[in-house]
């Protein structure tokens, strides 16, 4: 009767599956007979605008085409508890609006569904019926979203959460300010990109993209999921080559085995890179001596960078015993290590709290303005896009407008960044299947109990048995070297145990 869809895109998804066979392996695993799972299915699929792409493989979807179709697969067996950790961190707005969208029509076909949703998004949590505010495993606070804004005196739930956070963990805490960049005429350009062009075999992944960003200024990349955006990043860093066209960066033309261009350069990537093994003193120490740093100056600059970035109190703990915001400083302390001049950056902030991206977003201006240092960042919040200097649009590899987000917002005649960043992604994808067939969805049906639920528990441990054998059957066939090693593997160890 529950359902879970875990944090991440496509976490619970085989990415050597089709969609299809994605959502055909949860239904077999509630041992749904034949007619009762093609019907199932092709409603779900039909609900979340998936039908068109049924044979399309999990692991080449967009991020919000994964977290629809990880909704289908947590919703199958028509549970009566919805769980969704996160499902929208790392998604881009116009996604994350289709999605709410899609769990509005099935909320509306089955009130008797509950949904438990966990979000770092303000914006989503104020179209939930009841909220439970918390930090570090402790309520700060319940209630409706009006009650709480009501209760803080705030007119928006980021403020009211911050305002609920305890004493010791909002101290300091401060608005973003924007200090104005001062520039002079003719700014010397740090990254320039001339038609830029990546593609993987048929599949074109960047198109023509050209950008100027000149030094100290911060650059936001803004796109739906899959349009580029990672891949242009590394293009910039010399870990992908270019297609055609060119990359420059300090006016020279980036040869990934120049070592000493790429030591001006920092890149902290989404997954944000860390030894999960080593301490964070010793991650520090590693990525100094990467990086070059000479012995008699390592500790030294371990030490400035934990004053710095506020790492004094966790330099012997583990990354992954640390929370989200302090693994993200750390990563921003790796990546600064070596003092470079510019610093590229791929959704640094996704799913970390609201005041977490504020002290971060105060250390990026401080590094912009005081030390000149240049900017590339990519992001899916609308409130730190607005603080970028300049952004860019991105839209199925092409850069679609480029300009201050004053200016986009005003040219648009938008309300606001996040409604002309939709206007111009709908505009784009007018032509788009995908589009069509999000707004032709339908909500899935109202099914009634699934006959599996009445089997004996033994019947449906062979059933779901039966499922993980088909499924790996199917994941080996599509995998020719998983499938050699495992034909071939077993043979060369009996041969090797039985004669040495």
């Amino acid at each position: 009767r529950v359902a879970y869809m875990p944090q991440g895109l496509g976490r619970n998804l085989y990415a050597t599956l089709s969609v299809f066979e994605n959502v055909e392996f949860f239904a077999r695993l509630f041992g749904q007979g034949r007619e009762e799972r093609e019907a199932r299915i092709a409603e779900l699929l039909q609900a979340t605008g998936l039908a068109p792409f049924a044979d399309r493989l999990a692991g080449n979807l967009s991020g919000g085409m994964k977290q629809k179709l990880g909704l289908c697969c947590a919703l199958i067996h028509d549970p009566d508890l919805l769980i969704l950790d996160e499902p929208t961190t790392g998604v881009d707005p116009l996604s994350r609006r289709q999605f709410w969208e899609l769990i509005a029509r099935i909320r509306a076909r089955r009130p008797g569904m509950s949904v438990l949703v966990a979000t770092a998004y303000m914006e989503e949590a104020a179209r939930l019926d009841w909220l439970v505010a918390m930090s570090q495993g402790r309520v700060l606070a319940t209630g409706t979203p009006p009650q709480l804004l009501e209760a803080t005196g705030t007119r928006v739930l980021e403020d009211a959460f911050i305002a609920f956070l305890p004493e010791d963990q909002r101290a300091g805490h401060r608005s973003v300010v924007i200090t104005p960049r001062v520039t002079g005429e003719g700014g010397v350009v740090e990254i320039e990109a001339s038609g830029l062009t990546k593609r993987f075999g048929h599949f074109v992944a960047v198109d023509h993209v050209s950008f100027r960003i000149e030094r100290g200024e911060i650059f936001g990349f803004l796109g739906s999921n899959g349009c580029g955006k990672t891949t242009t990043m590394k293009m910039l860093t010399g870990l992908l080559p270019a297609s055609e066209g060119e990359a420059r960066l300090f006016g020279q033309a980036i040869d990934p085995h120049d070592l000493d261009i790429r030591r001006r350069v920092g890149y902290m990537t989404q997954s944000f890179s860390l030894y999960d093994e080593l301490t964070v003193r010793q991650n520090l120490v590693i990525h100094a001596r990467l990086f070059g740093i000479r012995g008699d100056q390592v500790e030294a600059r371990v030490e400035e960078m934990m004053e710095r970035f506020g790492l004094a109190g966790v330099m012997d703990a583990l990354p992954h015993a640390l929370p989200l915001g302090v693994r993200q400083r750390l990563s921003l302390a790796v990546a600064m290590i070596h003092r470079p001049e510019m610093l590229i950056l791929d959704e640094p902030t996704s799913g970390v709290d609201p005041v977490a991206r504020d002290a971060f977003w105060r250390i990026l201006i401080e590094l912009s303005r005081r030390d000149n240092v240049t900017i590339f960042i990519s992001t899916h919040f609308m409130n730190e896009a607005e603080r970028c200097d300049r952004i860019s649009l991105m839209c199925a590899g092409r850069v679609l407008v480029s300009d201050t987000p004053a200016a986009i917002v005003a040219a648009r005649g938008a309300e606001n960044l996040e409604e002309a960043f939709i206007s111009h992604l709908e505009e784009a994808m007018a032509h788009d299947p995908p589009a069509r067939a999000d707004e032709d969805a339908q909500p899935p049906p109202a099914f009634s109990p699934p006959a599996s639920a009445s089997r004996a528990p033994w019947v449906l441990g062979l059933v779901r048995m039966l499922s993980y054998t088909r499924r790996e059957a199917l994941e080996l066939i599509r995998e020719p070297i998983r499938l050699a090693l495992a034909a071939v593997g077993s043979i060369l160890l009996m041969l090797v145990l039985g004669y040495g």
